[in-house]
């Protein structure tokens, strides 16, 4: 697996490794433009030497077909060099894209601070950002070229004139170039605005139910509206940094101008060229200008390529983890390790499974069988969603699914929803799926039935309407491993002990699967076939719900004042699971 960038610089030097293929063809392409250029000048004084001031018709002839060639060579060369140059700027946009969206969709280490918004704003702001520099790659050597070019020009033509060129140009490049780190931090700071902006958006539309239930449109347009302004702020300033470096560039390449103007005329005025030369001269220090100002525009271009490639590589660095500072739970003592997740042919084992105070737990799912996980503190649990999560994406596609709490709807079908495939409208959903996950009922409440319309983020439905939605996807998706987490939190008691039994009669008809979920739900403990209950402290319970709840029967009824850890335990589950 390729290393993450840990810095902008290293990003885009990796990006520029892989797109040589376009990019050294297209650098030559434009250079060979550039050059042709500057040869137009040189062109249009051989012409007046040999041809006009000589009145020989034949040199005419031979100068427009000479001409003719350099021209078409000129707009080959920027024609084919420019779409090389750009086809290596998409391509690496797209990669971006795909890099960035790929490492946050699959990674257990994507930091919370990082909402959807931030990341989206990344992976289509940011990256088409860090590619612009190789669209202008292209240009930025073409332009140097035709200023050396230009020089070798003009100490052939006038070795003073020449000279000063030489000595003026590097200098000016030099002033033009020294802003251009400041240019990067404005361009920083705007992609990071722009960023909380979409942040702030994708918050608002999350819970968009929740803000009109309560009357806060005002608020949440205050709220979006303050990060909104700021992003205009910052992008206002990068444009206002961007605008002082172009005009420096255009005054100092101007100065430079007027001095090999200057030169030339007194030299003209001395009788040290020929009219030919003159002409060419004047000819290469109009010339001159374009490639300088293109120069002036490339330094900025550049200065915000490196800002967004930053931002880029810090996002694949937090996911990577291996640069992100230890959080707060992590560094507690508390904190649960990673377990290990061993699947055999009979069943599922976790082992190692610590769950604070130099505890761990060992338990094993059989398959056929439904295991619910009782946890009294989050971090344990966590640990071991990330655990199973992490070893999904290692597994063979449909041989573990863990559903995550957190629902997400696309916009589509209940069927496209369902079955993941989008536009397939004949793709058929079972009966049993639609029962055992409460979407049948849904399917009752809507005209369209499965073809029923989405809208962005389930936006149209309920949460509970869009639990039994994820829950359909995860068991249609019949993977041999299922883990759901807290599957039905907004769905009324009634209807979740009904989706319970159906669960549990669906997947226990598949004798080669097994099913894990992590719920306090007594529905699904009254029918699961085993319950792991981690207390917060003393040791772990494994045992059916009624037996476990027998135990904290027994344990209230006893007048012993004895309190064993396991008294204690059979207390603490009761407690857990009551409503």
């Amino acid at each position: 697996m390729p290393q993450t960038p840990s810095s902008g610089s290293i990003l885009l030097r990796r990006a520029a490794r892989r797109r040589l293929g376009l990019l050294l063809p297209g650098v030559i392409t434009m250079s060979l433009w550039q050059v042709c250029e500057a040869l137009v000048p040189v062109a249009i004084g051989i012409v007046v030497d040999v041809a006009i001031i000589p009145l020989s018709l034949p040199m005419l002839i031979v100068s427009i077909i000479g001409i003719g060639l350099l021209f078409t060579v000129l707009s080959l060369g920027y024609r084919f060099g420019a779409r090389l140059c750009n086809s290596a700027r998409e391509h690496e946009a797209h990669a971006l894209r795909v890099e960035i969206t790929h490492a946050a969709l699959t990674s257990a280490n994507l930091p919370p601070d990082r909402a959807s918004g931030e990341v989206l704003s990344i992976a289509s702001a940011d990256a088409d950002t860090a590619a612009q520099s190789f669209a202008q790659l292209g240009r930025g050597i073409a332009s140097v070229l035709g200023m050396i070019t230009a020089a070798v020009f003009l100490l052939i033509a006038d070795p003073v004139t020449g000279l000063v060129v030489l000595i003026a140009v590097p200098i000016g490049l030099i002033i033009v170039a020294l802003p251009g780190r400041s240019v990067s931090t404005k361009a920083s700071a705007q992609l990071e605005a722009v960023a909380r902006a979409g942040r702030s958006a994708s918050d608002l539309m999350h819970g968009l139910r929740v803000i009109k239930a309560m009357g806060g449109e005002p608020w949440a347009v205050s709220r979006y509206r303050h990060t909104s302004d700021e992003a205009a702020t910052a992008g206002i300033a990068t444009g206002e940094r961007t605008g002082r470096l172009a005009g420096l560039g255009a005054l100092v390449m101007s100065v430079v101008l007027a001095i090999v103007l200057i030169v030339a005329g007194l030299r003209l005025i001395e009788g040290q060229m020929s009219v030919g030369a003159l002409i060419g001269i004047l000819g290469m220090t109009a010339f001159l200008t374009e490639p300088m100002r293109a120069l002036a525009e490339i330094v900025g271009l550049f200065a915000q390529s490196h800002g967004a490639a930053q931002r880029i590589s810090q996002l694949l660095t937090d996911i990577d983890g291996e640069d992100a500072a230890p959080t707060a739970a992590a560094t507690a003592d508390s904190q649960a390790t990673a377990p290990t997740v061993a699947i055999t042919k009979e069943a599922i084992s976790i082992r190692d499974w610590s769950v604070g105070e130099d505890r761990t737990v060992d338990f094993t799912t059989t398959f056929g069988s439904l295991t619910c996980i009782v946890t009294e503190q989050p971090e344990a649990e966590t640990a071991l969603i990330a655990a199973l999560a992490g070893h999904a994406r290692g597994t063979g596609v449909g041989q573990m699914i863990v559903s995550p709490h957190t629902v997400d709807l696309f916009e589509g079908t209940i069927r496209s929803n369902i079955t993941m495939i989008l536009g397939a409208d004949d793709v058929p959903v079972t009966a049993e799926v639609l029962a055992a996950s409460g979407a049948d009922e849904l399917l009752g409440l809507v005209d369209a039935g499965l073809d029923h319309r989405i809208q962005e983020l389930g936006g149209n439905l309920s949460g509970g309407q869009r639990q039994r939605v994820a829950l359909a996807r995860a068991l249609h998706a019949d993977p041999q491993f299922l883990v759901l987490h807290e599957p039905t939190t907004a769905v009324d008691a009634v209807t979740e002990a009904r989706i319970a039994t159906g669960l549990q009669d669906l997947r226990s008809s598949r004798e080669d699967a097994a099913t894990l979920i992590a719920t306090s739900s007594p529905a699904f403990l009254a029918v699961a076939d085993s319950v792991v209950f981690v207390p917060a402290t003393g040791p772990a319970l494994i045992g059916k719900h009624v037996d476990l709840l027998a135990a904290a029967d027994e344990s209230a009824s006893n007048t012993s004042t004895d309190e064993s850890v396991d008294r204690i335990s059979a207390t603490a589950y009761r407690n857990a699971v009551t409503r």
